[in-house]
């Protein structure tokens, strides 16, 4: 029997092996929305939603209001795209005005490590991925994404994935960034828009440096916060 509450950022898990996830935020009464692969934000029921697997909550929000009226506001088409615009970029947009995903996220940090490993970005990035701290933010995104596979708490794996994440969170962002700059530079070229896709591609590319300082900055505060929420509890527990 389901148990969830109007703004629970609900999670299932929709391969064979578990691997892949899909994102949704519950509105109250049996029903979902979502962003679909078909690039769709719609309100489907949670059976629709599950397909037959598990349904988890991953996150509850103190406003949850503001985050379903923002999520019903979206409704109708909306362009897919996994790295840049997938169904948890959706429900973290709705929850926290920040459209991040995890897996993203922790795909393009363990991509680059590989890739600098490899040597492909140089003898300078190699080195600085076989170092020690290197080390322990590519295990602290293993972590991370072991715990999230568990259904662990969120404050848990937020805790545990914050060295991880102030790599894989601003790698992200700069990814995103610089796509939409690159398409919209592109856009107003084909539209034989010079000037434009100048201004488009400064603009962008400044936006996108200061997004990827903020961001590291809020995966520090993130961090934080799930640090003191979970020494909260276990004092609650011990008082209890």
């Amino acid at each position: 029997m389901y148990t969830f509450q109007p703004g629970d950022h609900l999670v299932t898990n929709i391969d064979p092996l578990g691997l892949t996830e899909h994102h949704g935020l519950y509105v109250g009464h049996g029903h979902v929305i979502h962003l679909s692969k078909q690039g769709i934000i719609e309100e489907i029921n949670l059976q629709q939603f599950a397909g037959g697997h598990s349904v988890r909550v991953k996150k509850s929000t103190l406003f949850p209001h503001q985050a379903i009226e923002l999520a019903r506001s979206q409704l109708g088409h909306s362009p897919y795209g996994v790295a840049t615009n997938n169904c948890e970029h959706f429900v973290n947009e709705c929850l926290e005005g920040s459209s991040t995903s995890n897996q993203v996220s922790n795909l393009t940090h363990i991509a680059l490590q590989g890739s600098a490993r490899a040597g492909l970005l140089g003898s300078s990035a190699s080195k600085l991925a076989t170092g020690t701290v290197a080390n322990v933010v590519l295990t602290s995104t293993a972590i991370k994404m072991t715990g999230e596979y568990l259904g662990l708490p969120d404050n848990v794996n937020t805790l545990l994935g914050t060295p991880g994440d102030l790599v894989a969170k601003p790698a992200e962002c700069l990814l995103k960034g610089t796509s939409q700059t690159l398409g919209e530079t592109y856009t107003c070229l084909r539209q034989g828009e010079m000037t434009g896709a100048g201004i488009k591609l400064v603009t962008g590319s400044i936006e996108t440096g200061l997004n990827t300082v903020l961001t590291t900055a809020e995966v520090g505060i993130n961090g934080v916060k799930a640090g003191a929420e979970l020494i909260a509890d276990a004092w609650h527990w011990l008082r209890s």
